[in-house]
């Protein structure tokens, strides 16, 4: 497979190579130990949740009232992502009289509003939970529609299936579907894993793309070099115009029943979109992501086109990403911005501040991992302006060490002030705290967490610019 010999070639090419590849070998040794202790903590800060925090906790053990212990997989389990931002509200409900007349909202709406911004970060984040806590705040906080939840097979990661959740503006005549991939779990091991992974594939006519993305689409297994073969082949059958009736269920290098490849990633969002257009003839898609949800939702969104899936391309009003990792190279970024950014912008990519997670793939003379372009970016204190490509972008520094540590410290004061100026909306929770004190040690870890993009979205420039500034 070309990825392997990239790898070894990379491997003596430069420290952030070998850093990666030691970071890699890390995080699969942890990988267990990791996963249990974020059991333990997503447990523990779940009892505080439902009992309505550590003041109410001792009370209750106090007058032997007996504390509330939260059932998982229940509509009151949030993940540990959740818990740092325990926000709901959609920045929409605050700007609208009446805004549960959401079709008038999207059908108006300029994709790059940040109202539009805001609902796709919102969905984004939602993507981390389970179903039931999904539909909950689909339905009741944001007065929509909750399509479906997929549980999706990733043969790399067998015991963390891909998630993404599908939603509408509302169940008649919708306007917007909303396709949210889940990102990166704080606690896996995996997932951590692939943002250092320099594992990609070359497709004709796209480029080189991350194999961890391809492998949690579904589309290939890095174990079984004949499925990217076949997806190869079924590509060039597709660009070459060779392909059957547009009747064909999307990814054909799968086999089985239409029930069958709804457990795959791709196939399920692919045909549940053109179940639900079909239906809903006014419907825009917005495909969403953060952090590894971004990096899918890109990928995602390039074979769409790919596969000539006109049916959802041409109604796909925008995809967002917030704080993805790179997903493939130079020539990549060049197709996608073909296909999403002519004639007028339809990809936004957002960066906050220095967040670690989209410098990776570290960016190397053998892998060529790109960006594309332009970046929404926002700095520590929220101010936003468009750029080619973010300060941070290019690599691990050893130079940025010092301006990252003090970045850290500048936003977790700020966290503990915001409230006072904006509000109650803006105080933080104690997971959010702790967390940024873990940032302190490790700068760039904190600024991933969606706390921050939620603010950048909202206390940022009324409308995300197109127009490139200079770097």
């Amino acid at each position: 497979m070309r990825c392997a010999a990239s790898l070894r070639e990379a491997v003596d090419s430069s420290w952030q190579a070998k850093f990666a590849m030691w970071m890699m070998v890390l995080l699969l040794a942890i990988a267990r130990g990791l996963a249990m202790a974020g059991k333990f903590v997503e447990l523990w800060l779940n009892i505080f949740h439902v009992n309505g925090g550590l003041f109410k906790m001792g009370m209750k053990l106090v007058t032997g009232t007996g504390l509330t212990t939260p059932v998982e997989e229940s509509d009151e389990y949030w993940s540990f992502v959740g818990l740092l931002d325990p926000r709901t509200d959609l920045l929409l409900h605050q700007s609208c009289d009446e805004f549960r007349d959401h079709s008038s909202f999207f059908a108006s709406e300029s994709p790059a509003s940040k109202l539009i911004a805001d609902v796709c970060m919102m969905a984004s984040k939602l993507a981390y939970e389970n179903s039931h806590v999904i539909a909950k705040v689909v339905t009741e906080d944001w007065k929509m529609h909750a399509v479906d939840v997929f549980e999706c097979i990733n043969k790399y990661q067998p015991s963390k299936p891909t998630r993404l959740m599908i939603a509408m503006d509302r169940a008649e005549n919708a306007q917007a579907i909303i396709v949210a991939f889940q990102g990166l779990v704080p606690f896996n091991a995996y997932d951590w894993s692939s943002c250092f992974d320099f594992s990609w594939y070359e497709f004709p006519g796209i480029g080189r793309v991350h194999v961890g993305c391809l492998e949690a689409l579904s589309l290939v297994d890095r174990q079984d070099m004949s499925t990217f073969t076949r997806l190869r082949r079924n590509i060039a059958d597709k660009l070459s115009k060779e392909k059957t009736t547009p009747d064909d269920e999307a990814a054909e290098h799968h086999t089985g029943t239409a029930e069958n490849r709804r457990l795959l990633a791709y196939d399920a969002a692919c045909l549940t979109l053109k179940e639900l257009l079909a239906v809903h003839k006014e419907a825009k898609v917005y495909i969403t992501g953060h952090s590894l949800g971004g990096a899918l939702a890109t990928v995602f969104t390039s074979f769409l086109f790919h596969a000539n899936e006109n049916q959802v391309t041409s109604r796909l009003a925008g995809v967002y990403t917030f704080g993805q990792p790179k997903a493939g190279d130079t020539e990549f970024a060049a197709d996608m911005t073909v296909n999403l950014n002519h004639p007028e912008n339809r990809f936004f990519r957002v960066v906050y501040s220095n967040d670690l997670v989209p410098r990776l793939p570290y960016e190397d003379l053998a892998f060529q991992f790109k960006h594309l372009g332009p970046c929404f970016f926002y700095g520590s204190s929220y101010g936003g302006e468009t750029v080619q490509e973010e300060p941070t972008a290019k690599s691990l520094s050893t130079n940025q060490l010092l301006p990252d540590h003090a970045v850290a410290t500048w936003e977790l004061l700020q966290s503990l002030l915001l409230h006072y100026k904006f509000g109650e909306a803006y105080k933080e929770t104690l997971a959010s705290t702790m967390f940024r004190l873990v940032g302190l040690l490790f700068p760039g870890i904190a600024a991933h967490s969606p706390v921050n993009y939620i603010n950048a979205i909202r206390l940022g420039p009324e409308v995300l610019d197109a127009e490139v500034m200079p770097n």
